[in-house]
């Protein structure tokens, strides 16, 4: 049955592949973006219905007040910058999370948060819980389905730090800069986000879904597996001091009924790793002309 979806923040990474899944089904499509260039260069520029807005602002006559699905994926996501910028991360990641939520009536409503929601110590993290506690506490109150996805980092995202390090290998003299050697961090692929966001059969706890199978791995560990699919053996790791905000291990879950952090997390192995990595490596190099 042909289905009316809105995907905040849709030509993100996220957004992107919801996107993707819903024209395959042949549902209609809102997709919002504050950015004119990316929707203009959306390879779905022609199949979904494109609504250029902010979403801190007044959404009539942007957003549809009806919808069966909400996908809210839409924020603002760097650690260091929501520290130098609080009152953006609070406006767009938490009032602008109630803003599309109180103006669409749909029929499921969902929230893409972050495991530094998690005993939050930055403004990033701290805003993100403000929206999971409050939408949450909506989902309890009403009987809503309001689903609120956790995650790690995702790996190929937009902006991630995996970029960076193929950047860096790729140097003349190899190198790798970290904040510190001992970080761990939770890691899953996009694909199996999505696969697990539209099933039918995801198992949430009170409104909060953890992928069951996410792992951790150290960041040091992240960066030989991508040298490993660049073919690079030998590189400088230089140590550059954590930076504000940062945390060296983060929590997917911390409460009265278990707590789970990246440094005592189920780990990938090197083999898991380098797989992992490596369709994210194989696509920078073929869209750099490597």
């Amino acid at each position: 049955m042909q289905k009316t979806v809105i995907i905040t923040g849709a030509t993100g990474t996220l957004g992107s592949q919801l996107l993707k899944h819903h024209i395959e089904k042949n549902d209609i499509v809102y997709a919002m973006s504050r950015c004119d260039h990316k929707i203009s260069q959306s390879k779905y520029h022609d199949k979904a219905i494109w609504c250029l807005g902010d979403i801190r602002n007044d959404l009539t006559g942007v957003l549809p007040p009806k919808a069966d699905i909400v996908y809210h994926c839409a924020a603002l996501k760097h650690v260091h910058m929501g520290e130098i910028y609080p009152s953006q991360y609070h406006d767009v990641n938490y009032s602008g999370t109630l803003n599309v939520f109180h103006h669409v009536d749909c029929k499921k409503f969902v929230f893409f948060s972050t495991d530094k929601a998690v005993l939050p110590i930055n403004f990033y993290g701290m805003a993100k819980a403000l929206a999971e506690k409050h939408l949450l506490a909506i989902r309890k109150l009403t009987g809503r389905d309001i689903r609120v996805f956790r995650w790690g980092n995702i790996i190929g995202s937009q902006g991630s730090v995996v970029s960076t390090f193929i950047r860096q290998l790729r140097s003349v003299e190899p190198f790798i800069n970290v904040t510190d050697k001992y970080m761990t961090r939770f890691w899953l692929k996009i694909e199996d986000v999505i696969d697990y966001v539209v099933s039918d059969d995801s198992v949430g706890e009170d409104g909060l879904y953890i992928h069951p199978d996410i792992k951790a791995a150290y960041v040091l560990d992240v960066v030989e597996a991508i040298a490993n699919v660049l073919g690079v053996s030998d590189y400088k790791v230089r140590e550059i001091g954590i930076r504000a905000g940062e945390k060296i291990h983060e929590h997917i879950k911390s409460d009265h009924v278990a707590c789970i952090r990246s440094d005592r997390a189920p780990k990938y192995s090197m083999d898991e790793l380098t797989e992992l990595v490596r369709p994210t490596v194989i696509k920078y190099l073929a869209e750099h002309n490597v």
